[in-house]
């Protein structure tokens, strides 16, 4: 086979693996509602944020305050009932140290409150929170 050739094969081949790839790209969509491969506008339920708290407790075992409960206050209501809520303590490095969720109640309960108590997170690990409202 000869130089010529192979390049004719080698062309052939690319364009073949460009349109199978193009044809599998124009079948991705994305709504607003669903997760997949492009862009979309979604509709937050919470325009102006929410504020969290966390209440501790001296653990002798732990030797220092671990995080029981957490407090996110200001969820919009009617626009947040009955969506779920996630709420993630995040440690240095973005590690997850605990995450709960829970439904958002009908109306939404000012502050609510999530317990923590089990997970024995030292409150001088959390660097930030996390809230997702889906």
């Amino acid at each position: 086979m000869n130089r010529r050739q192979r390049l004719v094969i080698a062309a052939m081949v690319g364009i073949m693996v460009f349109a199978t790839v193009f044809a599998v790209a124009a079948s991705l969509s994305i709504t607003a509602t669903s997760l997949g491969a492009g862009t979309a506008t979604v509709a937050s339920c919470d325009t102006n944020g929410v504020t969290t708290s966390f209440e501790t407790t001296y653990s002798a075992t732990a030797a220092g305050y671990q995080v029981t409960t957490v407090h996110v206050a200001g969820i919009a209501t009617p626009g947040c009932d009955g969506l779920t809520m996630k709420v993630t303590l995040i440690g240095a490095a973005d590690a997850s140290l605990a995450e709960r969720t829970v439904t958002l109640a009908t109306p939404a309960a000012n502050p609510t409150d999530l317990n923590f108590t089990a997970d024995n997170v030292l409150a001088a690990s959390v660097v930030k929170i996390s809230i997702v409202i889906a």
